[in-house]
């Protein structure tokens, strides 16, 4: 059993990455591209990574290779990165099972999806989280995302689940900027964004830090626009913000996270690979996600040098 790395675990302020998964060729996880893909993370100081989440393509990765990108992730990250595992389910004794395994295999919390496709009621939800907290020592943040499950939650029934349950933090991705900030002020907890396009506004009614996409990519900036804002230096958020906008647009240009594999492959930092049923982007996608990336890099070399 790998002990999880414990300090301030209840503190999930700050920026984490969704990670992507790698692939080769034959649809095996690509090791090597994995490990440039953490080293690029720990090097930029972000908070904490997110292993097997939708972005990693969990729907797609055994619990096996689930549980052995954890202890990679674990093995390799320094100690003060932080390593987050999606471990929800439309299951809840599944979930209660990975969580334990992600747990002894070196996370330090949890990331539960409201569950899809049931939709279940807000006493069923409040036994399914209450289920799995019980069952592990370790945070839990509850993903809201209606756009992936079909399940918008009510405010008041957002902040019951997560006081019942105990729930450390929030993960709000409805890009609707009022019931993010309604939620907020409601619910006891740290509320991260997982939603990049409102990120920065986000910040300024309550947020405390975001799971990000295009952090695969940029994760210095991700991390300097958060220190400058919590900094009070509101001007140059902006406009590491600003520059982000066009790059993060692109991002889903066609579903997360098939144009992030696209731009990642343009950059060398691993192959342009999905596993079905997802597929990678039309040629000419393909080519504006490169150009938008690129442009978007070079202005922020300018911006983040001026630190």
């Amino acid at each position: 059993m790998t002990t999880p790395h414990r300090s301030n675990l209840d503190d999930m302020h700050g920026v984490w990455t969704a990670l992507v998964t790698p692939f080769r060729a034959d649809q095996q996880i690509d090791w090597d591209a994995f490990e440039k893909l953490l080293a690029l993370q720990d090097e930029a100081g972000v908070t904490g990574v997110v292993i097997a989440g939708t972005t990693g393509e969990s729907p797609t990765l055994s619990v096996q290779e689930k549980l052995s990108l954890i202890r990679k992730a674990r093995a390799f990250l320094s100690p003060r990165t932080r390593l987050m595992a999606g471990t929800g389910d439309n299951n809840t004794q599944q979930s209660i099972e990975l969580s334990r395994l992600a747990q002894d295999s070196g996370a330090d919390s949890l990331l539960v999806v409201t569950p899809p496709y049931n939709k279940p009621s807000t006493a069923g939800l409040v036994q399914h989280y209450k289920a799995i907290a019980q069952a592990v020592d370790i945070p839990l943040c509850l993903y809201h995302v209606p756009g992936r499950t079909a399940h918008m939650l009510q405010v008041e029934q957002l902040a019951e689940v997560c006081e019942a349950a105990g729930i450390k933090a929030v993960k709000e991705a409805s890009g609707d900027l009022a019931f993010f900030a309604r939620s907020q002020m409601r619910t006891k907890g740290t509320f991260l964004s997982g939603d990049d396009p409102t990120y920065l506004a986000s910040l300024a009614v309550g947020g405390k830090g975001i799971i990000s996409v295009a952090s695969n990519i940029f994760p210095r900036a991700f991390v300097a626009l958060t220190n400058a804002f919590f900094h009070g230096d509101i001007e140059r958020s902006q406009a590491i913000f600003q520059t982000l906008l066009p790059a993060i647009d692109v991002l889903f240009c066609e579903v997360n996270p098939c144009p992030l594999k696209a731009a990642l492959a343009g950059l060398n930092l691993c192959k342009n690979i999905l596993r079905l049923p997802l597929a990678p982007i039309s040629e000419a996608n393909n080519v504006h996600v490169r150009a938008v990336i690129g442009a978007t890099q070079a202005t922020l070399k300018r911006i983040l040098a001026d630190a």
